[in-house]
């Protein structure tokens, strides 16, 4: 362990666990467009956990449909977006992990989600907490299977952008993974970090998003 990181573990570790959670909340990653269509409209963003200020200024854009990687939607965007986003559509309201691959089934629903909204010209954006491992963890798989980014690129932009990256290794043969899957190769890295098979209860029948996971 290098002196760098050992000093930054030994700071973090003499911080209260109150004060950990409000350096937390203050660090989530703002929206980010990461890829967008001026011929349609199509727009893409990455975000963490919306505060009303950010979620008005993404409804503002014209992002008219969200992706929650760590299931809150119900106290936030459920709750505010009659006020501060009407029509927002809440497509997945589920808590991955940062430590747990996602399933092959969850990519496809992804992938035919961002197809229609490139067809269609619509605005659309994903979020988890801070916007930093689960988020940049689809944002990796987004580069490279829709801008031919290499596995390389999109771990090296995952890192840069995210936070505690050290406690997180496993996300980087986690992309290696999902790259496997955009190429339809066998899965190269160890089978903890292959994509899961078993079915997600939270998509609808046919494996799509559902229309809006709000109540």
């Amino acid at each position: 362990m290098s002196l760098r990181r050992a000093s930054r573990r030994a700071a973090l570790r003499g911080l209260s666990l109150p004060t950990l959670a409000l350096l937390a909340a203050g660090c989530a990653a703002r929206p980010t467009l990461i890829d967008s269509d001026p011929a349609t409209g199509f727009a893409i963003y990455r975000t963490g956990q919306l505060g009303e200020g950010d979620l008005t200024a993404l409804c503002r854009q014209g992002v008219e449909e969200i992706l929650v990687l760590n299931g809150n939607a119900g106290g936030r965007e459920c709750r505010s977006r009659s006020e501060q986003c009407p029509g927002l559509r809440v497509r997945y309201n589920v808590r991955q992990s940062a430590f747990e691959p996602v399933s092959e089934e969850f990519l496809r629903a992804f992938d035919a989600w961002v197809e229609e909204a490139r067809r269609s010209g619509r605005r659309i954006a994903f979020r988890c907490r801070h916007g930093w491992h689960r988020t940049g963890r689809l944002a990796a798989y987004y580069r490279i299977r829709y801008q031919g980014t290499t596995v390389d690129e999109a771990v090296e932009e995952m890192n840069r952008l995210g936070r505690f990256m050290w406690r997180h290794r496993q996300l980087a043969p986690q992309v290696a993974a999902m790259a496997d899957f955009i190429q339809g190769r066998p899965c190269s890295v160890g089978s903890e970090h292959c994509l899961r098979r078993s079915p997600e209860a939270a998509l609808a029948p046919g494996g799509s998003f559902p229309g809006d996971s709000c109540p």
